[in-house]
């Protein structure tokens, strides 16, 4: 009897060392950005600039966040976006205040949310934050400005007064 007593708990510890050892939280090392923004897309729902522009014909409601940097979005963005810059919509989309103080209602997690950047690894990133904080209804623009850019040229607004003037480098500013 005593042996069985002894043969149990050493199973019983056995299981448990084994099941502690094998849960943990530790995440696999990525080779880059690409493959970051590669497993965060993962599951997400993606629009095309055409399915954008029907829904934009067709007066459908959404927010469209734009999370370029200003300087990029002041040369050219998609008529009705609001821009948030990326490090500003991960750390203070959840704040009240930052909807009042940008003069915007602060969307519900059910509303439409379609976020864009330059060519999309940006609104990758921002759409799967937003998933994660709890919005269900969230796609990013496949391609970014540079698709709807190459697919309406003319559709487009600019506001090159928030530049004070400056800014001829915006070309290669944002990177993605």
């Amino acid at each position: 009897m005593y042996r069985y007593v002894k043969l149990l708990l050493l199973v019983t510890i056995s299981i448990t060392f084994m099941m502690t050892s094998c849960s943990c939280p530790c995440e696999k090392e990525v080779s880059g950005p690409d493959e970051i923004v590669a497993q965060a897309q993962i599951g997400l729902d993606v629009i095309t600039s055409g399915e954008l522009k029907v829904m934009m014909d067709s007066l459908d409601v959404f927010y469209l966040l734009d999370v370029r940097e200003m300087t990029e979005y002041a040369y050219g963005y998609i008529p009705g976006a609001i821009n948030i810059p990326g490090g500003v919509l991960i750390f203070r989309m959840g704040s009240e205040d930052f909807w009042d103080n940008e003069m915007i209602y602060s969307p519900e997690k059910t509303d439409k949310l379609i976020v864009y950047c330059k060519k999309g690894k940006r609104s990758v990133i921002a759409a799967n934050y937003l998933e994660r904080l709890g919005y269900k209804n969230v796609k990013f623009l496949e391609g970014g400005w540079k698709a709807w850019e190459m697919a309406y040229p003319l559709e487009y607004e600019e506001n090159l007064d928030a530049l004070g003037g400056g800014g001829d480098d915006h070309a290669d500013a944002g990177g993605c």
